[in-house]
């Protein structure tokens, strides 16, 4: 609970965001995909409101461009507004995996569906993506599927999620069990053909719920 009040602390009104940051350095007032799915649930513990709109916000500046492509990072300006950015690129894989996560978080947090019409255009075509889509003989990114396929159980979509997890397992898994071929970050050349604690964990989560030993609600 201090966690979730010093997130609502930090909490924008006027940007409807918890922005980012600059602990990593660069601008505070970053609105960025993957500050979403986990501030989502957080947020809602201790201001439903502000978890909503931040859910909201992000949804605006990501995915309410038609056409494509997305822009997964976004910076505030006082004298324009948003404007996007170009890191991580618009072909980022694991862009719509953290969104459509959020988006599967809302129903059971916030008590909403209304954004459950936004599902279909976060869905990737290739089971497993690339980890851009600019490169599609590139590094593939076996992560954002583990993390798609914990969306699409969350969201009661068990037969996607068991497609997805069938063609990690098969394919991706050492016989020691480590999901291999995750991608962290193509650009910068950092670990792009690597096992990646983040896949490892949605896929255990994802399998684990498959099989009823968690319910997928619980993280």
């Amino acid at each position: 609970m201090r966690a979730a009040e010093a997130c609502r602390d930090a909490y924008d009104w006027e940007l409807g965001v918890v922005p980012w940051g600059s602990a990593f350095g660069g601008p505070r007032l970053l609105a960025r995909v993957d500050g979403v799915p986990g501030m989502v649930p957080l947020l809602a513990s201790a201001d439903p409101q502000a978890a909503e709109s931040h859910l909201r916000r992000h949804l605006e500046l990501c995915a309410g461009e038609a056409p494509f492509p997305f822009h997964w990072s976004w910076r505030f300006e006082r004298s324009v507004g948003w404007v996007p950015c170009d890191d991580p690129p618009p072909g980022w894989s694991r862009g719509r995996a953290w969104l459509l996560l959020a988006v599967a978080d809302a129903p059971h947090h916030l008590d909403t569906d209304a954004f459950r019409p936004v599902v279909s255009s976060l869905l990737q075509e290739p089971v497993v993506p690339p980890a851009d889509e600019a490169h599609p003989d590139g590094p593939l990114d076996t992560s954002a599927t583990a993390i798609t396929a914990v969306a699409l159980l969350k969201l009661g979509h068990r037969a996607h999620a068991v497609a997805l997890l069938d063609a990690l397992v098969r394919t991706h898994v050492t016989p020691d069990g480590r999901l291999v071929n995750g991608c962290y970050d193509l650009a910068s050349g950092t670990a792009t053909h690597h096992e990646l604690i983040w896949g490892d964990f949605f896929l255990a989560y994802a399998l684990a719920a498959l099989t009823g030993l968690v319910d997928p609600h619980d993280a």
